[in-house]
């Protein structure tokens, strides 16, 4: 009995709100040491500009660390949360990456993330990163959400595939995730 108590007490101790994960946990978020971060963006703040279809609509860095062991290869996905719909989806990201660059070339295999591929993003025909894009006020809020997946590619996944596809497949295959969210509000 007093070992399920100190167990207790010490898996209590565990919990942050930054979200880092060892692996998933009910209600989908990650914790432990697995992280996301991006020098664009704080977690909860606004997310820049030029990251949205009012400027330059070009991803941000996002750099991530403490993947589970195991980890065969990452997927980022970005979802508005407001209306629960995935905007952008790379996946096959390899194993031996930290980061995703800037600008990730809008293209399925994009040449400076080698071996990645993306699909059609929530406006097509683009294919890869379509930043935040609300239609009109008020604020809508994004997370930028990073999975370690248990295999270096994903089975049955196409450029083709559609976000839906691609999503259910990365949550399927997912050791742990991290998160990182931000507001946009239309002008």
């Amino acid at each position: 009995m007093k070992y399920l108590l100190l167990g207790v007490i010490l898996l209590g101790c565990g919990h942050n709100d930054a979200r880092p994960v060892d692996g998933p946990v009910p209600d989908g978020t990650s914790g432990g040491s697995f992280t996301l971060t991006s020098p664009a963006l704080v977690d909860g703040g606004i997310i820049p500009t030029e990251n949205t279809c009012s400027g330059a609509n070009t991803s941000p860095v996002l750099t991530w660390s403490g993947a589970p062991g195991g980890t065969q290869s990452f997927a980022v996905v970005l979802t508005d949360l407001t209306i629960s719909m995935a905007h952008w989806v790379i996946y096959d990201v390899p194993a031996t990456a930290t980061a995703l660059p800037a600008a990730v070339e809008n293209t399925s295999e994009p040449a400076s993330v080698p071996h990645a591929h993306q699909i059609v993003s929530i406006h097509a025909p683009v294919v890869g990163y379509y930043g935040p894009c609300p239609p009109r006020p008020p604020a809508h809020t994004y997370q930028f959400a990073v999975y370690a997946l248990d295999v270096a590619a994903l089975p049955g996944i196409s450029p083709a595939s559609t976000r839906p596809d691609t999503v259910n497949a990365v949550q399927a295959h997912q050791l742990a995730s991290a998160t990182l969210t931000g507001t946009f509000t239309p002008p």
